[in-house]
């Protein structure tokens, strides 16, 4: 299942309009509308909207989302071999998190050097982290 039709499921799966979520999220219908159409790739930012709006987490987000196939440098886009051969080992990113940070705008785009490559990740491994995951 691609993201969006992941997303409009879990909004179905908790009777929500687009107009509720939008709401809960404080994000516009219209673009709520076009993420679950496949027409925009959300931000993380955005995706942590929506996550939050469903009390779920990002990584809860993508489960069930397809993959993107095998992962080979030759099908990495730009900047990402770069980035992998400098951090992959110091952080311990697997093919799963490949697989995440490449699923991911970052502030509106794909990243296309290391650097944003790093901050994409350092970004979501912080929003994914258990401790920061305090709703109490």
């Amino acid at each position: 299942m691609k993201l969006g039709e992941r997303l409009r499921l879990i909004r179905k799966e908790n009777k929500l309009t687009l107009k509720d979520l939008s709401q809960l999220a404080d994000l516009s219908v219209p673009y709520l509308s076009d993420m679950e159409r496949g027409v925009v790739n959300p931000s993380v930012d955005t995706l942590q909207k929506v996550a939050k709006a469903y009390n779920m987490t990002v990584r809860e987000l993508f489960s069930g989302v397809e993959g993107l196939g095998e992962l080979t440098s030759s099908t990495y886009p730009e900047g990402f071999e770069h980035f992998l051969q400098e951090f992959e080992s110091d952080y311990g990113i697997d093919d799963d998190w490949k697989e995440l940070l490449m699923k991911i705008n970052f502030r509106g785009r794909q990243p296309s050097s290391q650097r944003e490559w790093l901050e994409l990740y350092l970004s979501l491994s912080r929003i994914l982290s258990p401790k920061e995951d305090k709703s109490e």
